[in-house]
């Protein structure tokens, strides 16, 4: 749900009923590589200080939609898909910026509205003046700023990867110091034991080397 809580009054000013539930398209080429717990915390994160349009994650990307930048103007949400519609731009960056979607308004009717990249709100924003506007368009640029930050920063390793990683660490120590000199001592006693920890110890290092290259993918493809 984007917007106000669900059940909350039509907004006269904006055009529009709150809450606006969304159904997206996506906008250019999906983020496919960004993690489901990434986005869900940037979806999340907080965008700062000056009253402004709400932001969201859509596959990986920061954008906004044409309810939010209607409700923020206090324009009449029509006026702003109008907007949208007469921007002279290319049919490629439309595509790339500006997405088609729709959303259910209070009475349950579907309506059309748009998704729209930072790019887009870009474009879209030249044509509003005045000091609101003016607020509006700096406050939105370091909001994008933010959120594409934090999209970019890599996540702190979980409780498990990072377990996995000390795991691995300790066994492999272990593993070099049976191998290099507890083996050979046991072997040359002809010691039982030489025979019956070999398999058990090689075995537990390979499996510790397997879940941290798992958990631990980028880790372990940086030290390559």
């Amino acid at each position: 749900w984007v917007g106000a809580p669900k059940g909350a009054p039509v907004s006269d000013n904006a055009g529009y009923a709150n809450p606006a539930q969304f159904t997206t398209s996506e906008i250019g080429v999906s983020g496919g590589g960004v993690t489901s717990k990434l986005s869900e915390a940037a979806i999340m994160a907080t965008v700062p200080t000056l009253a402004q349009p709400e932001i969201s994650v859509i596959n990986g990307q920061a954008v906004t939609s044409s309810l939010a930048v209607a409700d923020y103007f206090t324009k009449r949400h029509d006026d702003v898909l109008k907007k949208i519609r007469a921007l002279d731009c290319s049919p490629e960056f439309t595509a790339r910026n500006f997405a088609v979607s729709d959303y259910t308004d209070a009475s349950g009717r579907k309506l059309p509205c748009y998704n729209i990249t930072r790019d887009g709100f870009a474009f879209l924003a030249m044509g509003f003046t005045g000091k609101r506007a003016a607020q509006f368009k700096e406050a939105y640029v370091n909001a994008f700023n933010q959120m594409e930050k934090q999209l970019s920063t890599p996540s702190v390793l979980s409780d498990a990867a990072h377990n996995a990683s000390v795991l691995y660490s300790y066994i492999s120590s272990i593993h070099q110091v049976w191998l290099q000199q507890l083996y050979p001592m046991l072997e040359k006693a002809e010691s039982p034991l030489a025979v019956s920890l070999y398999d058990r110890i090689n075995d537990a290092a390979a499996l510790a080397s397997l879940i941290n290259m798992t958990l631990n993918r980028s880790e372990v493809r940086g030290r390559k």
